[in-house]
């Protein structure tokens, strides 16, 4: 009778660690959303070589950036504070502003994103080329931050949506590899235009079939025999030239749609106008063969020498 009270508090106990154990995994979670200052300092120095934490908190001072701050006083930077931050470096190096205009100007701006268009940020990011020995590694999750200046719930959507796979390792370590890292990036800029991972679905959807497509094309044209030490430099050529051709077509089908539907290409007056146009040049066209054609059968008359060219003729054969 004695072992039911043992087991039950046994019972609340296991109850508590677990519920202790939640609460740690998900402030864990919760810590790896944000950025430290030194990895806000490694993702944007190579674009802000003058970049240093020093910086960085003289602009929260000045009030220009607020990060979190946890309960022991650490600043964590969200991804919004980071792309304010770059949006701050971008017109300190770009536009040579004062902090107080730049501040003005983050003030009055409805929305980070359309400023950072506006103001050529998003179009003067490059896509980063990721080295080979990257691209055929396996990374831990828990670096994505640093190496690619994301957060680890954005990653974990990517894969929840099937764009990127997370790969777990015989002690259930969750890995990234890192031919996804361009992925990654591609997706995480299209965050900053409000387009989300679960936006996305579709463009699984079309590579899936595109690339059975791709497959049958590339094997009709270098077959399936891999002895050719040059094999992966014409695999690479053939995809590069399949993948220009139908992101071409894929492009201009795409922005005839997207301008149709905002009302960008030519409207109905257009086409009439451009139709009466045309009809007037079709009209001159016929008239002017008409004419030619006219002219070429008319009957040129006969040059008859008159008298005195006869005689002056007749005096020099003299």
């Amino acid at each position: 009778m004695t072992a039911l009270p043992f087991r039950s508090v046994r019972s609340r106990s296991s109850i508590t660690r677990a519920r202790r154990s939640a609460l740690r995994l998900v402030s864990n979670l919760a810590e790896r959303s944000y950025l430290s200052i030194g990895q806000v300092v490694n993702l944007l120095r190579g674009a802000y070589p003058d970049l240093s934490n020093s910086k960085i908190r003289f602009l929260e001072d000045e009030g220009l950036i607020t990060p979190h701050r946890t309960p022991k006083g650490y600043r964590q930077y969200s991804k919004e504070d980071v792309d304010r931050l770059e949006v701050i470096l971008h017109l300190q190096k770009t536009r040579y502003m004062p902090l107080n205009v730049i501040k003005q100007k983050l003030e009055s701006a409805t929305d980070l994103s359309t400023l950072a268009f506006e103001i050529g940020l998003l179009s003067d990011l490059p896509m980063k080329a990721q080295p080979k020995e990257s691209k055929q590694k396996l990374h831990p999750i828990e670096d994505m931050p640093d190496l690619l200046g994301v957060e680890i719930s954005f990653v974990r959507s990517l894969a929840e949506n099937d764009l990127i796979r997370i790969i777990k390792s015989p002690q259930n370590r969750e890995l990234i590899d890192g031919r996804d890292f361009e992925i990654i990036r591609y997706c995480a800029e299209l965050s900053r235009f409000h387009i989300e991972p679960r936006n996305l679905r579709q463009y699984v959807s079309a590579a899936n079939r595109e690339s059975t497509m791709f497959e049958q094309v590339l094997i009709g044209m270098l077959g399936m025999d891999d002895s050719d030490d040059d094999r992966a430099a014409k695999l690479e050529r053939a995809f590069s030239k399949l993948h220009d051709l139908t992101d071409g077509v894929r492009t201009a089908l795409l922005k005839n749609r997207v301008f149709e539907s905002l009302n960008a290409i030519v409207e109905d007056a257009d086409v009439d106008t451009i139709d009466e146009q045309l009809s007037r040049a079709d009209q001159a066209a016929k008239t002017r063969a008409a004419q030619s054609n006219a002219d070429s059968t008319k009957i040129k008359p006969i040059e008859v020498p008159s008298l005195k060219n006869r005689a002056s003729v007749s005096s020099s054969r003299r």
